[in-house]
């Protein structure tokens, strides 16, 4: 009875992966088939034109964006745990895969937390949180002072009943965070004050690691960003459109997004930005989709095989 129960286990595992999968890959397909149609024209005129070089470079630094983003969550999970880099990386690029069909990838937090044994994965959802809020913390920095900069440049629009509005929210979500702070939330024990009490342990210098380590990220794929817009035809400067990437990525961060409408709401977020400085919508929307291939679906492939060869940790 027990053998029976453990190889229907076994087969229920299996078709879990394969369903993920499938999912996944359909998803990529989708995006690629119905997004490279539309910019099939910028797309193969561009190509036929690359260089050696400028391919190496694109190769060269969503590696390194990559790279840093492994070594990041190698950093965080030394907080409590020594992780190999290697292991390091099968966490991150299977976790990409298995979260790329959940709502702005919250799945990433569940599919880490599972290469851990049980006792250990409340923990591991407080690190992945920890991980993340770095990489919003940086996202914050950059791109708040960015987006003020481009609403007072370019004279945007906004009325007073706009900053009330923002205003009001902010406050109110303060007051709904430190009135609810003791609640526990979907896991037992998990809390606003569990979680600062949490972070509080962790050193200064872990923390200026994990900080350093998400700015040099942040820097790596809006460089990147920077260069594929100039690759398809966009001649401005760093200093140009350096408030528009970071404003970009400030508010696609704050959207929430399912995952089928993620790259629709990047392309036209950027659209809408890049317009002020009379940038096509085409090579905007050509860098979103080559920021995309690079940083997520050559990614996710990779992590499929990390999903189809995942062993489930013992109790």
């Amino acid at each position: 009875m027990t053998a029976a129960s453990h190889k229907s286990t076994q087969y229920w595992r299996v078709a879990l992966k394969v369903l993920v999968l499938v999912l996944v890959f359909w998803y990529l397909f989708h995006k690629i088939e119905a997004d490279g149609n539309s910019l099939r024209p910028i797309l193969t005129n561009s190509l036929q034109e690359i260089s050696l070089w400028a391919l190496f470079t694109f190769i060269l630094l969503a590696t390194l964006n990559w790279l840093q983003e492994i070594a990041k969550w190698q950093q965080t999970v030394a907080t409590f745990h020594k992780i190999s880099f290697g292991e390091a990386a099968k966490q991150s690029l299977g976790s990409l895969t298995a979260s790329l069909i959940t709502p702005n990838r919250i799945g990433e937090y569940g599919a880490k937390a599972l290469y851990f044994r049980p006792k250990h994965r409340k923990k591991i959802l407080f690190l992945n949180f920890v991980h993340s809020s770095f990489q919003m913390l940086v996202t914050v920095l950059f791109g708040l002072p960015a987006f003020v900069y481009f609403v007072l440049e370019y004279q945007i629009s906004m009325n007073g009943e706009v900053f009330f509005l923002i205003g009001f929210i902010i406050v109110l979500l303060a007051i709904i965070g430190y009135y609810f702070r003791k609640k526990q939330w979907f896991v037992k024990g998990l809390s606003i004050q569990n979680l600062w009490e949490q972070f509080k342990k962790i050193t200064l210098s872990k923390k200026v690691t994990l900080f350093s380590l998400s700015a040099l990220r942040y820097l790596t794929f809006s460089s990147l960003f920077y260069i594929f817009l100039n690759f398809f035809g966009a001649s401005v400067t760093y200093l140009e459109v350096a408030p528009l990437i970071f404003s970009t990525y400030l508010l696609v961060s704050v959207a929430p997004t399912f995952f089928i409408f993620d790259v629709v709401v990047r392309g036209g977020v950027a659209v809408w930005l890049f317009s002020y400085v009379a940038i096509p919508d085409m090579m905007v929307l050509a860098t979103i989709f080559s920021m995309w291939l690079l940083n997520v679906v050559i990614p996710a492939i990779v992590g499929s095989y990390f999903v189809l060869t995942f062993k489930s940790q013992p109790s």
